[in-house]
């Protein structure tokens, strides 16, 4: 069978998984790309998949267009389940504290990902993590770590009751260098948005604030600034 019609039913249902209140109403998510697809079958998410060939369910190009988030469009798309992660017991943790840019949100869970953290935890009022730029920033690394949108003082109470010592990305002075943090403790780096940094009730949970020396400049992009620290404080 071939759907060849953008009023299919079946569509119109994929079609809403572009809004976040039926990501969050059902638990489901809408991929496209041919890497994207085989980062969430290797988790064994997928559903089912639509594409122009090779796929569980073929489409045509009419409805490929429909169905795509982005300009060039997309042969593959994957109707997919979200992850159910719960926040577990682990030594390296990335915080965002109200970082909106879903572009930064998905470059700093790939880089999470990459550098061996545990989790990236993303305050309510964060970028969503299934926002399809947020999806394709990550590159698919967001089905291969956990990610959860979380109450931060929630988030924080439980991470010191794991013996996560907490600490907050901070220009002012008597925050440490990075090369002084002691990095065989396990570790939550909190960042915050480019615009205000991270907020007072963030900054007041931490346990000590750091900051990375620049020559020029005191603020860096956050996904660059967390490359950065990720790197340098890795497990």
């Amino acid at each position: 069978m071939k759907i060849t019609s953008t009023q299919n039913e079946v569509i119109k249902s994929l079609h809403k998984l572009k809004q976040k209140k039926h990501r969050d109403a059902t638990q489901e998510v809408l991929i496209e790309g041919e890497h994207m697809v085989e980062e969430a079958m290797k988790q064994g998410l997928v559903i089912k998949t639509y594409g122009l060939e090779e796929a569980d369910v073929l489409i045509d190009e009419k409805v490929a267009e429909k169905l795509s988030m982005t300009s060039s469009g997309s042969k593959i798309f994957a109707h997919i389940r979200k992850p159910n992660h719960k926040l577990e017991k682990g030594t390296r943790y990335l915080i965002c504290d109200g970082v909106q840019d879903p572009g930064n949100v998905g470059t700093m869970i790939r880089t999470a990902h990459s550098f061996g953290f545990d989790a990236v935890i993303l305050s309510l009022d964060s970028a969503d993590a299934y926002n399809d730029k947020t999806l394709r920033s990550t590159q698919g690394a967001i089905f291969h770590i956990p990610v959860l949108s979380m109450d931060l003082k929630e988030a924080y109470i439980a991470l010191k009751e794991m013996g996560v010592t907490l600490l907050a990305t901070d220009v002012n002075a008597g925050a440490k260098t990075l090369q002084t943090v002691d990095t065989s403790k396990s570790l939550g780096i909190i960042m915050g948005s480019e615009g205000k940094g991270v907020r007072d009730f963030s900054l007041s949970m931490a346990d000590d604030n750091l900051f990375i020396e620049t020559r020029h400049f005191e603020s860096l992009n956050v996904s660059v600034a967390s490359g950065i620290i990720l790197y340098t404080l890795r497990k």
